[in-house]
């Protein structure tokens, strides 16, 4: 951790964090804060509420939240962020206690501010990252549509996993960690004039999950599957995604990078996105850019993946494929 200027903060227990604010410190309040922050560091209220508050209503919900906040272990925006950001639904995301108690549980030193302040949270987020600790101060606006759909498609995945009982979501990894550590990748394509070019791209994707099958296991059959995901929101146009997604995907999963990282070149990249009309245009787009490493792809849309289960049921689409696949039949 960084030097800090004498006097314009102090190192305090985790122990002291709560009992500084007079609030009674539940469980419940450590599961929310860690929640938050194994969620990219933002989730919206409607998914806590599923997850904390299923059998409560919205306002035991509220009322809780209320009390995280004014005690700063929480924050959602104010009047002048909802008048000058994009937000399509109520959000919560860590406050300054709420990190602070966080990394103090990982045996990070928590220096806390004397004073609430943006100067002394910039201080206090810098120095928790030289920590090993990154806590999102704000969310980014621009992208909390897609970071939402995000958190809803890990949460779905959660759901499948405990409702199987025999699949198990050994990993996820969010977006922040590549994000923080980029793996770079040469990706070669052919111009319209015939000219072969050569260009590094970083990769990013939205998440990575590993699934272990269970009854692969027992059967001595492969059992462990990774997947990298792109979560479209149809924000650019296909050959876009043609070299940006796909092209460079492919070469990822290829590469010494992806093996350093990851210990071998398995992986699959799963496209969810907003229709069936984009969802053919983008398989059309990964057919003519890749050819045969096509099937390093699975498609489908969000209707499908929200309403269907996402782990055996056949929603997915092959680009070779008229018939569409279940995630871990093959």
């Amino acid at each position: 951790m960084g030097t800090i200027e004498k006097g314009m903060m102090k190192n305090v227990s985790t122990t002291s964090i709560i009992n500084q604010t007079g609030l009674h410190f539940q469980a419940r309040d450590a599961n929310v804060l860690q929640t938050i922050q194994d969620m990219d560091g933002v989730i919206a209220k409607r998914q806590l509420k599923a997850l904390f508050w299923c059998d409560k209503t919205k306002r035991a919900m509220e009322k809780r939240l209320a009390k995280l906040k004014s005690c700063a272990y929480i924050d959602w925006a104010s009047l002048e962020q909802r008048r000058v950001n994009p937000n399509p639904e109520p959000v919560v995301w860590l406050g300054w206690k709420g990190a602070c108690y966080l990394a103090g549980l990982s045996g990070i030193k928590v220096d806390l501010p004397e004073k609430n302040n943006e100067n002394q949270k910039r201080t206090l987020q810098k120095n928790l990252r030289m920590g090993g600790f990154s806590w999102l101060r704000e969310p980014r606006w621009s992208q909390l549509y897609h970071d939402l759909t995000v958190i809803d498609v890990h949460l779905t995945f959660q759901h499948y996993c405990a409702q199987s009982g025999l699949i198990q979501l050994e990993e996820w990894v969010n977006e922040s960690e590549f994000r923080c550590r980029m793996d770079v990748v040469d990706v070669k394509f052919t111009t319209r004039q015939e000219k072969v070019i050569t260009r590094k791209k970083g990769i990013c994707p939205d998440g990575m999950l590993v699934l272990v099958d269970e009854r692969r296991r027992r059967l001595n059959q492969p059992f462990r599957a990774r997947f990298l995901l792109e979560v479209d929101m149809a924000t650019h146009d296909t050959p876009s995604f043609g070299w940006e997604k796909s092209l460079a995907g492919s070469a990822y999963i290829k590469s010494k990078a992806y093996r350093e990282r990851f210990g071998n070149n398995s992986g699959r990249w799963l496209v969810i996105t907003t229709s069936d009309i984009r969802m053919k245009n983008l398989m059309k787009q990964t057919e003519k850019m890749i050819h045969k490493d096509a099937d390093l792809f699975l498609f489908t849309t969000f209707q499908d993946f929200f309403s269907g289960n996402a782990l055996q049921e056949r929603i997915w689409s092959k680009c070779d494929m008229d018939s569409k696949v279940s995630l871990l039949e093959e």
